[in-house]
């Protein structure tokens, strides 16, 4: 093994002692052919040898070079992608923000012109915070309660019309049936013909968004297109409030089986604010010390006149009249 290693060394050291040798023989021989002018062979043979090896080297550094540049420019192409594809999101969702706040703009200048409508009915701006699954509002809750002076059966409102009213109230939440719903009867009347009927939802029935109004007379139809508004009796809704419009009548020999379809005039699909209008109808004045307990006796404005006779002025015998008779 030590042997080998030696022979190794030795013959590494003939081939570059061999190497140096035939290096300067070369320059040697340059400089010769050079001195006395006559062309060196050896650069014949060097060029030969390394011109198609340079030429290899210069079309590989070539391709390596544009292989470079390619990948330069697909990272280049794929940066300036990512980033305008970042930009492009940026600028959708920007859009879409400014989308929603034109529509929330939209919604609350509508809430505020109902405000100012029913101002003289102390209304009060309420959010939706949660509703039944489904696509449209049978029920939902809203974000007002007793702190806010809200209370059960007040009206609920958008600025398109009646939506229901609140038939269960907490401190900071209460819950809103709407028009829409089985459950929900409203007393109201036809405005054209002031023809009064009761208002009931029929998504339970069939799903659909509409009302029916029963108990009508049957000798007159309303005619499509005609308001529909809260009667005032039962509910304490404040009159004109619209509920609908007329969209068909049935006819039916039984009375109380006539209804008409009412076609809700507010959007039952999307609902996100609402008005609570926390009207109270006056109570009469009773005269003062009254007592629940007690028979109210009201005294007469002046008392009774009473006759007066003055029997100074009476004769004991008649005086007869002149030219009476006998």
């Amino acid at each position: 093994m030590a042997k080998s290693k030696k022979e190794r060394s030795g013959l590494v050291k003939f081939l570059r002692v061999l190497f140096v040798l035939v290096l300067v023989l070369v320059m040697a021989f340059g400089a010769y052919t050079q001195y006395v002018g006559v062309d060196n062979p050896a650069e014949g043979i060097i060029s030969a040898v390394i011109t198609p090896v340079q030429g290899l080297a210069s079309r590989a550094l070539a391709a390596v070079s544009d292989y470079m540049a390619r990948l330069k420019l697909r990272s280049n192409i794929e940066y300036e992608y990512n980033q305008l594809k970042a930009q492009n999101d940026e600028l959708i969702l920007k859009a879409l923000l400014y989308d929603e706040e034109v529509n929330k703009n939209e919604r609350l200048t509508n809430m505020m012109g109902a405000y100012n409508t029913y101002a003289d009915m102390n209304p009060i701006l309420a959010r939706v915070v949660a509703s039944e699954t489904g696509n449209w509002f049978s029920t939902f809750t809203i974000d007002v309660g007793t702190n806010d002076g809200v209370d059960t059966e007040m009206a609920v409102i958008t600025s398109a019309g009646l939506i229901g009213h609140v038939y269960e109230v907490f401190a900071t939440t209460a819950k809103v049936i709407t028009i829409i719903d089985t459950n929900s009867s409203i007393a109201a009347l036809i405005e054209s013909s002031r023809d009064q009927g009761i208002v009931k939802g029929t998504l339970g029935v069939d799903g659909q968004p509409m009302c029916r109004m029963y108990y009508l007379p049957l000798d007159n139809v309303p005619r499509p297109g005609d308001s529909v508004i809260p009667s005032g009796v039962g509910l304490p809704f404040p009159k004109g409030l619209l509920i609908g419009y007329v969209r068909e009548s049935t006819r039916s020999l039984e009375e109380n089986k006539h209804y008409i379809v009412v076609e809700p005039a507010a959007d039952f699909q999307h609902i996100e604010e609402v008005l609570v209008l926390r009207y109270e109808p006056d109570a009469e004045e009773m005269p003062e010390g009254y007592n629940d307990d007690e028979m109210i006796i009201v005294s007469p404005p002046t008392a009774r006149p009473q006759v007066t006779i003055d029997s100074s002025n009476i004769a004991a015998t008649p005086v007869p009249l002149p030219d009476a008779p006998g």
